[in-house]
C-alpha cells in the first residue's frame, strides 16, 4: 500500500472510531491477502472495508481478491464495502454487489461515485 493510502485508511479508522466502533487494521491486507482492510465493530454493527484511495478516475478490483472478499462475506456474515476515497471528496461506500464484472476485474467509475453510500448511511 502507497503511503497515501495508508494515511486515508488510518482517517477512515479513526473517523470509525469516533462513531464508537472498534477498528482493526487487518495486518496483511493489500495485494496478497483477502483480508479486509479495516474490520470495524461496535455492539449493534459490524463491517469489513477494503480502502481505496485513488484518483484516476475509476477503481478496480481483481477477481481473485473479489471472489475472497465475497467468501469473507459469506463466511462470516459481516457486510463487506469498498469504501472510495477521491480528493477533496468525501469517503463513499459501495456493497460488493455495486461493483461491475469486465473481463479482468470488478470496477466502479467515477461517475459512479456520489451513488455511493456516505459514511452515516453505512452506520444506520
Amino acid at each position: 500500500m502507497s503511503a497515501k493510502g495508508a494515511l486515508y485508511e488510518r482517517q477512515l479508522k479513526k473517523m470509525l472510531e469516533a462513531r464508537g466502533f472498534y477498528v482493526v487494521r487487518a495486518a496483511g491486507s493489500g495485494a496478497d491477502s483477502t483480508a479486509p482492510d479495516l474490520l470495524a465493530l461496535s455492539t449493534t454493527k459490524r463491517m469489513a472495508l477494503e480502502c481505496k484511495a485513488w484518483n484516476s478516475g475509476y477503481l478496480w478490483i481483481e477477481k481473485w481478491k473479489m471472489e475472497g472478499m465475497k467468501a469473507f462475506e459469506q463466511k462470516t456474515n459481516v457486510p463487506y464495502y469498498v469504501a472510495w476515497k477521491v480528493a477533496r471528496e468525501a469517503w463513499r461506500f459501495f456493497p460488493l454487489a455495486a461493483l461491475r464484472e469486465t473481463e479482468k476485474a470488478f470496477v466502479l467509475e467515477e461517475k459512479d461515485l456520489h451513488a455511493g453510500m456516505a459514511l452515516e448511511e453505512i452506520l444506520k
